[in-house]
């Protein structure tokens, strides 16, 4: 997470507020360290303006949807969805054993063929952000890596009078 930050700044106000221990007990949920790590530091939000990253519902979250939204039909074939670009293009896990071994999965969008990285999610983004990984994507990921919380977007989506913008 270290070269991550450095590398992608994290926002100013730091990340969400996820109850682990809370959820691991409603859920039976223990997700990857590495993850929990990348909720706290940066939260949910946009990388590049292009890749969705999810997170669990949290306090003050002003999202229906999120990481384990539906997570039992999802789960149905040991998959977990933690992000997913504009063009469609899906980031999982492989959630088989061991979280903190799940393996990161890129589902492009025509779903012909999945890729399979042998690597936590943050080790993953480090490596995409650092252009090390060219995972085949149906949407181009401008560099250099910037990230953009939801805090971030709503107020920049927000016009003079607290409305989003062409609502």
């Amino acid at each position: 997470m270290e070269e991550l930050s450095r590398i992608m700044p994290p926002p100013p106000g730091g990340g969400d507020p996820v109850g682990w221990d809370a959820l691991r007990v409603d859920t039976g949920w223990e997700l990857p360290a590495d993850y929990r790590d990348f909720v706290a530091v940066y939260g949910m939000g946009t990388i590049s303006d292009s890749i969705g990253i999810s997170t669990p519902r949290f306090e003050g979250s002003p999202y229906e949807d999120h990481l384990l939204f539906r997570a039992e039909q999802r789960l149905a074939d040991g998959e977990l969805t933690w992000a997913s670009n504009e063009a469609g293009d899906d980031f999982l896990w492989r959630c088989f054993g061991d979280p903190e071994r799940w393996e990161v999965i890129v589902r492009p969008r025509s779903r012909r063929q999945d890729h399979t990285y042998d690597m936590g999610m943050a080790e993953f983004l480090l490596r995409l952000v650092r252009g090390e990984i060219h995972p085949p994507l149906e949407a181009e990921l401008a560099m250099p890596a910037t990230f953009e919380s939801w805090r971030e977007e709503e107020k920049r989506l927000l016009d003079d009078d607290g409305n989003l913008e062409g609502f």
